[in-house]
């Protein structure tokens, strides 16, 4: 047993050891492939991230296995006897290393133990959130409230969106945001209080945003993320790439929105209608707004005032961390076996010598007469290139020194300055600053104390007549009353005997259900008369007192909706309602939406420039072509020619060279001319006249 553990041990420490550079490589290469060289959609780079996840995860599994194939499962008698732990053994590349001096070792199997032990304590933990977080989501989904009208809506918004799935809407009380939740039988969940501050095209696009996680399967993937990321808690990449999948996932579903309604504005606001509302977190759930520090991201890009503008300076820091990760594996060689962690030493013979030539004679020679088994290092190629910056002289290897990439790099930075140059007009910046501006205005006026302390009125009202009226238990038990003794009625009044002497009555006093003349002067005749006499003779007594029950029943359910201090609660809800709704449609602040929806239009207008699309297309063009040429053989074989110069020269890193200065350089290639594109036209903005301030709405008086 002592055995089992020790090894589930080691198996599991070693894997999460390991499992910190897996996911640091594929995490770069990640960001490599989500860099804006390439413009790729939310749903893309959605997809990308989600497949990055579920190789994070598979290559820790299968490290799992690999390295618990290397262990011995059986105890032997001779490691019973002396009561010793089965180890891993070294890989077979140490089995050959034969002097010990080549690898330098850190003994880490006390501390393997230990971090099994933290894993596993963390996996509970997190295993327990993902647990509660579900029970929380069945309980909200028990506690809901239908509306017909809303149902019928949601049905032809998804006949819309060409949801083959049946989706049903309904309000629920804990929660402040709207969200779906389940994958067999999906359910959108929104607050009771959301008809009171959102307009109908503003729940209309809250309601797409949410059919577009239905229609994605976005729950079953989150499901599968909680899953991984659980799995996979104690690595700071994995949690990077699930903050990328979260963004992805609602700028996804954001783009169908746009894309449907065609209205950005509105949808916009009713985000930010809704993130004021947000004060719960529902990790199972795929809610309208996520996380409050995206909102405005989400808006601004919603909005399309963000630079479609590619950044090459993340894709070379990506590139760059990920070949120096990559290289320092290699170089160093790690292995973990026999509870040691052993990486190759590192010689620095050759940076020794490097600075030995600069010392005195006496020093040259002594080092001539010292011994050394390693040979001494090839002279390094002729530089091509030399300049001098700090008073110190640099030299450029002739390896990297690309022509067609530096012209491919210059195009692009020309490219850029274009687009720099747009974005930096002066009636963009005017359109930015006025839209900044108005926003600013209109979330001051959501934000007013008066508006905040009306909906934080209407909210306690709602939840007092919750408590008090919601589970009315009188109500209640007078209702089933009525329907016990309704059922009672109904089986004696479809019971044959009934109908048969109902029949004879009827025809023994002519009584004509299909009559030419009305029914109610066939009612007041002394024939019906002595007609309903004769029955209530023959009806049995008891059958009787059941309808003097249900009056008296009536009667009670009656006085219990009329009750005074239940209308004035439904009042004091209607009054606050009521002010609520002239608050929000303030004709000045109408005036502010309307004058916001004009300056969307005038930054689409400035977005879809047929020149700024012209050029985003050969900035694509060419960043492809850069893709393309980074990737052909020769330029890897230059690369390749590059790190071989690089690895026989004895240099710091300050890539300072300890060459002779006065050694004149050799003629430089210069890449061939860069063609300027065309120039930009900026459009002009049209004029927006300034609204004034909106009055702030006063909250009506208590009833």
């Amino acid at each position: 047993m002592e055995t089992l553990l020790h090894n589930l041990s080691e198996v599991f420490a070693v894997s999460i050891i390991h499992s910190l550079w897996q996911c640091l490589i594929i995490y770069l290469v990640l960001r490599i492939f989500l860099a804006d060289i390439v413009r790729l959609s939310s749903a893309t780079k959605y997809n990308i991230t989600v497949t990055a996840l579920v190789a994070a995860t598979g290559w820790f599994i299968y490290t799992l296995f690999d390295q618990a194939a290397h262990y011995s499962w059986q105890i032997t008698t001779a490691h019973a006897a002396a009561g010793a732990p089965q180890h891993l053994p070294l890989i077979a590349s140490l089995k050959e290393i034969t002097h010990a001096d080549e690898r330098y070792e850190v003994t880490i199997e006390h501390y393997l133990p230990y971090i099994s032990t933290i894993y596993i304590a963390g996996l509970l933990f997190h295993s327990l959130r993902l647990l509660s977080a579900w029970m929380q989501m069945q309980q909200l989904k028990q506690n809901t409230v239908t509306d017909q009208r809303l149902q019928k809506r949601l049905n032809e918004l998804s006949a819309l969106l060409k949801n083959k799935r049946a989706v049903i809407v309904s309000y629920a009380e804990r929660i402040d945001v709207p969200c779906v939740t389940g994958y067999l039988k999906p359910i959108i969940l929104l607050p009771l209080s959301l008809s009171t501050y959102l307009s109908a095209k503003e729940v209309e696009a809250i309601l797409l945003h949410e059919l577009a996680h239905v229609k994605r399967n976005d729950y079953l993937v989150n499901l599968l993320q909680q899953v991984m990321s659980v799995v996979l808690f104690f690595n700071p990449f994995v949690l990077l790439m699930n903050r990328i999948i979260n963004q992805e996932r609602e700028n996804s579903c954001d783009d169908v929105v746009v894309d449907i309604t065609g209205e950005p504005l509105v949808y916009a606001q009713a985000l930010l209608k809704i993130e004021q509302n947000n004060v719960r977190y529902l990790p199972l759930a795929m809610a309208a707004t996520g996380k409050k520090y995206h909102l405005l991201n989400r808006i601004e890009r919603i909005m399309k005032t963000k630079k479609p503008m590619a950044n090459i300076r993340h894709v070379v820091l990506a590139f760059t961390i990920l070949i120096g990760s990559v290289s320092s594996i290699a170089w160093l060689n790690p292995a973990i076996g026999s509870g040691k962690l052993s990486v190759k030493t590192i010689k620095f013979s050759g940076i020794i010598n490097s600075f030995a030539d600069n010392d005195t004679t006496a020093a040259k020679k002594a080092t001539k007469k010292s011994k050394s088994n390693l040979p001494p290092p090839p002279k390094p190629p002729k530089p091509t290139k030399v300049y001098t910056k700090n008073g110190k002289t640099y030299y450029i290897t002739p390896g990297m020194d690309d022509p067609k990439l530096e012209a491919m790099g210059k195009q692009m930075e020309e490219y850029g300055k274009q687009l720099d140059k747009y974005y930096n007009s002066a009636d963009f910046k005017k359109l930015s600053d006025d839209m900044a501006a108005k926003g600013k205005d209109m979330e001051a006026y959501y934000n007013n104390p008066d508006v905040k302390r009306v909906q934080a009125e209407m909210e306690k009202a709602g939840h007092d007549f919750e408590a008090a009226y919601g589970d009315d238990s009188n109500a209640k038990k007078i209702g089933q009353q009525m329907e016990a003794v309704g059922k009672k009625m109904e089986t004696y009044y479809n019971s044959p005997e009934f109908k048969e002497m109902n029949a004879k009555l009827e025809k023994k006093y002519s009584i004509v259900h299909n009559q030419p003349y009305p029914r109610e002067e066939s009612e007041r005749s002394d024939n019906y008369k002595q007609y309903q006499a004769e029955l209530k003779k023959n009806i049995p007594a008891d059958v009787l007192a059941y309808n003097d029950q249900m009056k008296e029943l009536g009667k009670q359910m009656k006085d219990q909706f009329n009750n005074p201090e239940r209308k004035a609660a439904q009042d004091r809800m209607r009054a606050l309602g009521d002010s609520m709704r002239i608050a929000f449609n303030n004709p000045q602040i109408k005036a502010q939406q309307e004058q916001m929806r004009k300056m969307g239009e005038q930054m689409r207008n400035y977005n879809n420039n047929p020149d700024m699309k012209r050029i985003q297309k050969q900035m694509k063009d060419l960043g492809k072509q850069m893709k393309e040429y980074t990737n052909s053989p020769e330029f890897k074989k230059r690369t390749e020619e590059w790190k071989k110069s690089m690895k026989a020269m004895n240099f710091d890193y300050n890539y300072n060279f300890n060459y002779n200065t006065d050694v004149a350089p050799d003629v430089v290639v210069e890449p061939a001319p860069v063609v300027a594109p065309v120039t930009v036209t900026v459009p002009s903005v049209p004029a927006v006249k300034a609204t004034p301030a909106p009055v702030p709405p006063v909250a009506p008086e208590k009833p």
